[in-house]
């Protein structure tokens, strides 16, 4: 192969790898990515934004509420990550048929996960509430966005596997459109129902959770939509939509199951570790709770990169090259890398004028300030993390990444945020030092793992 010439991992599907220039075939892949993650993203914070003149009460009962919402997220994450996986290897093999058998039988696992977690936290809001520590009255504003959320679920899932399943394609542009269109859908959904201008009845908090209960409606139509048509090389067979492949469906589930107990052991984790900022107060709690949404917008070119390294991991080891596999991946590291710590920087000089766009309370600002000059800090581990992460993933080495996720969020974040935010007398601050202490320990560990080479020979 030239090193002028443009070399096709996959016949089969749309992307081409450039060999000679792998940071413009990378970031070609994953500037959508960073589009469509902060259009995600958005969607709650668009809410956070919405509800926090309605008081502190609104703002922490929201902000526990979709934190609690991560759990069904994990079960999304575990199809995503195994559709993706599965549907690059097979894109990158030449077998476009195998592909439409992972899509459809991703969808039927999506779907049914997406009804039975909307079941449970439309019943049980109150109660997971409670758990968490919610004061009575941001409890009850809680339950009312919980309870109207959870109509949403099974149209979010169907939609966050749709778009997961075009990336394992290597289509990220339509899922960056459709997610912008879903945020501009919640958007005027919530503020017509939250405010309740005009003819429009006013809901307070119920109507941010029916603002993204329509938002994932309008999102699932437009994916089915683009999947049906099948511009990307891979396309959805209506008349084939109860039949899922049990050979693809053993895949996904072998890739996705690790993929899903990391995920279900973070936000467990994270749940404890946000219980330990609840019980320090409601302006602690919702400082925290502003923060969280600013930092997710930072960390998202380092998420992109990662989906970016999954789909071009996957599709150059389907092809038999895990070569280029390796050179793609550390590709990826290094954009990550330089681009948040940029970001770092900023969120370092700028967090207080940043945290003052959401809410105008002294207390709360300082402490969100505060916070994001300590977040700074992670950035450019977390960088290295996401990037690595997204890589081991697309080989199907979920479980390592799962060993390492475990590791460091119950052994090495936990326990010192306790000990500084309460033994210690430091506040929210202090937990998010033990944050940072968290996200560079996994950051030298999947450096690590990366290095060992084992990705390369594990079986799909």
């Amino acid at each position: 192969m030239s090193a002028d010439a443009s070399a096709e991992v996959a016949a089969a599907g749309p992307v081409a790898i450039d060999e000679a220039h792998l940071m413009r075939s990378v970031v070609r892949l994953a500037w959508p990515v960073v589009i469509q993650q902060v259009s995600f993203t958005m969607v709650q914070l668009v809410d956070t934004f919405l509800v926090g003149h309605l008081g502190e009460d609104a703002l922490a009962g929201v902000g526990l509420a979709t934190l609690i919402y991560w759990f069904p997220i994990s079960g999304m994450f575990a199809i995503g990550i195994g559709a993706t996986a599965v549907v690059a290897r097979n894109i990158g093999a030449g077998q476009p048929e195998r592909a439409e058998a992972a899509l459809r039988s991703a969808l039927l696992l999506g779907v049914g996960w997406g009804i039975a977690t909307g079941i449970v936290f439309f019943a049980a809001a109150a109660p997971l509430l409670n758990v968490m520590g919610a004061e009575p009255q941001a409890l009850d504003k809680g339950v009312l966005y919980m309870q109207a959320a959870a109509f949403g679920l099974p149209f979010y899932t169907a939609l966050y596997i749709g778009n997961a399943c075009l990336q394992g394609a290597g289509n990220t542009r339509t899922p960056m459109i459709i997610m912008l269109l879903v945020n501009l859908v919640n958007g005027v959904v919530a503020y017509l129902l939250i405010n309740g201008p005009g003819p429009f009845p006013d809901y307070g908090v119920r109507g941010s959770g029916l603002g993204y209960t329509a938002a994932a409606l309008a999102g699932t139509v437009l994916v089915m939509f683009f999947l049906v048509r099948g511009r990307s090389g891979l396309q959805y067979l209506p008349h084939k939509a109860l039949l899922p492949d049990r050979d693809e469906t053993a895949r996904i589930m072998r890739v996705g199951i690790p993929a899903g107990a990391e995920q279900f052991q973070f936000q467990f984790a994270f749940m404890a570790y946000t219980r330990i900022i609840s019980s320090l107060g409601t302006t602690a709690l919702a400082a925290h709770q502003v923060a969280l949404r600013i930092e997710g917008l930072t960390f998202q070119p380092g998420f992109a990169l990662g989906v970016a390294a999954t789909t071009l991991v996957g599709q150059s080891l389907g092809a038999q090259r895990p070569d280029l596999a390796q050179k793609v991946a550390l590709t990826a590291v290094r954009i990550a890398f330089f681009g948040m710590t940029a970001a770092g920087i900023a969120l370092m000089v700028f967090g207080g004028q940043i945290t003052q766009l959401f809410i105008a309370e002294p207390d709360v600002v300082d402490t969100g300030r505060r916070l994001l000059l300590i977040f700074g800090f992670a950035l450019p581990a977390l960088a290295v993390a996401l990037a690595l992460g997204g890589a081991l993933r697309g080989a199907g080495d979920t479980r390592s990444v799962l060993v390492i996720m475990t590791a460091g969020v119950w052994g090495v974040r936990l326990l010192p945020a306790y000990l500084l935010a309460v033994v210690a007398g430091l506040g929210v601050p202090g937990a998010w030092v033990a944050a940072v202490v968290d996200i560079n320990f996994r950051a030298l560990l999947m450096f690590a793992r990366f290095r060992q080479g084992k990705w390369k020979t594990i079986k799909v």
